[in-house]
């Protein structure tokens, strides 16, 4: 009778959590697994002795005990993830959750997109043949509710909306709680990055704060492909605990200590494929843009450095050059896009009404060129664009201007 409850509860726990536990849970389960394991084989006649000098139930016990007593493990089992955004991106990471989460807490501005995903689990407005388990969701309009009920918030609406959203909550409404930010852009209102506005208006500590960033188009993650994050936290641990919540069959999660390196390389790199594509508008071909993108990677590296001195920082790592090519060179970019459209001859109102979602470089340039007001670093690229979409500068003697600096 032993025998058999080992083995039920050993195949139980193979087939329901290791495809797929936050790290604590996994840990717990391959113990127990492996004790059943032991247990069902020593109840084998040919079964090998158990080890230590121990019986299987005194094993088991310790085990037990061993889970009890480890509050940390504990704590982590019990803690709630919800994600604050419904378009595309934040699709794609509430997929990425329910892979590895029973249950994700999901807030939407959109009542169509919470009746989509309650009634057939499709978000009708963005990346609509994405399929989730709409069980596994608990989704609603209602931001307090879903904050109220989330040990750990991944924001992952677009920048230029997080302020709107973010100011209906109270002050004390995120502290205690692990903040990641999905943002890809600057806070306009505050002309802030993510963490500087979290960190002064809701004073989170920042050794709750996280970043996840990386070359990772919504669209691609949710046809799985394969893609590679980096969860950035001053905090070891919260970068760990982050990075689990988002490792999958076919997302690969690494860590770094350098939150605000990763951010701004986040905001710069829009700006730069913004930049690109307006030269790509002009009719600049690959052998220029290749030219182009060098200098614009220089740069980004020089002003961050001028802002973040960081002699352990490896710029060409996913979260640095990988995010920056992906956003000057793919398809899916939507700076890239904004600015082709601007390098065509259209006006900035007119390239923004023709897209359906938002460039986050537009809003980041007017802040990088107030913020290095300051810093006054040698950033010629960025004060171009910031003079064609803000001042109206001459499109074609500016990109002439900038032509003549490369290297």
């Amino acid at each position: 009778m032993q025998m058999k409850f080992c083995e039920t509860l050993r195949y139980s726990l193979r087939e329901k959590y290791f495809p797929g536990r936050i790290t604590a849970e996994r840990k717990i389960c391959v113990h127990l697994y492996n004790l059943c394991h032991l247990c069902a084989k020593n109840n084998h006649p040919n079964g090998n002795p158990l080890p230590y000098g121990m019986n299987e139930n005194s094993q088991l016990i310790c085990v037990l005990l061993h889970i009890s007593f480890n509050t940390d493990i504990m704590s982590r089992l019990k803690e709630k993830t919800a994600v604050i955004g419904g378009g595309s991106w934040a699709t794609a990471i509430v997929k990425i959750l329910t892979s590895n989460l029973s249950t994700v807490g999901w807030w939407v501005r959109e009542p169509e997109i919470e009746e989509g995903i309650k009634k057939k689990g499709r978000n009708p407005l963005y990346l609509r043949p994405v399929l989730l388990n709409k069980k596994q969701i608990q989704i609603s309009t209602n931001l307090k509710e879903i904050v109220s009920e989330a040990d750990t918030i991944i924001l992952a609406v677009p920048s230029a909306y997080i302020y709107g959203t973010l100011s209906t909550l109270e002050k004390k409404c995120l502290q205690d709680k692990n903040i990641v930010s999905a943002i890809k852009g600057i806070v306009p209102e505050r002309m802030q990055t993510v963490s500087s506005y979290i960190f002064n208006s809701f004073d989170v500590p920042e050794k709750r704060f996280c970043v996840i960033s990386g070359p990772s188009h919504a669209e691609e993650i949710a046809s799985e492909k394969l893609t590679y994050l980096t969860s950035g936290s001053s905090d070891v641990q919260l970068a760990d605990t982050v990075a689990d919540l988002f490792r999958n069959q076919y997302v690969k999660v690494h860590t770094s200590s350098d939150m605000q390196g990763i951010e701004f390389s986040i905001v710069l790199k829009n700006i730069y494929a913004l930049a690109g594509g307006i030269l790509r508008g002009t009719g600049a071909g690959d052998n220029l843009s290749a030219v182009f993108n060098t200098n614009c990677l220089n740069e980004m590296v020089h002003f961050i450095e001028t802002l973040f001195p960081n002699t352990n920082r490896n710029v060409f790592t996913a979260p640095y050059l990988g995010d920056f090519l992906v956003t000057a060179y793919s398809q899916y970019s939507r700076n890239r896009s904004f600015g082709m459209m601007i390098g065509q001859g259209y006006s900035v109102r007119a390239a923004q009404l023709e897209m359906e979602m938002v460039a986050e470089g537009f809003h980041a340039v007017r802040c990088i060129h107030e913020l290095n007001l300051t810093y006054k670093a040698n950033i010629p690229i960025i004060e171009t664009v910031y003079r064609i979409l803000y001042e109206n500068a001459p499109l074609k003697k500016e990109t002439q201007n900038i032509l003549n600096t490369m290297k």
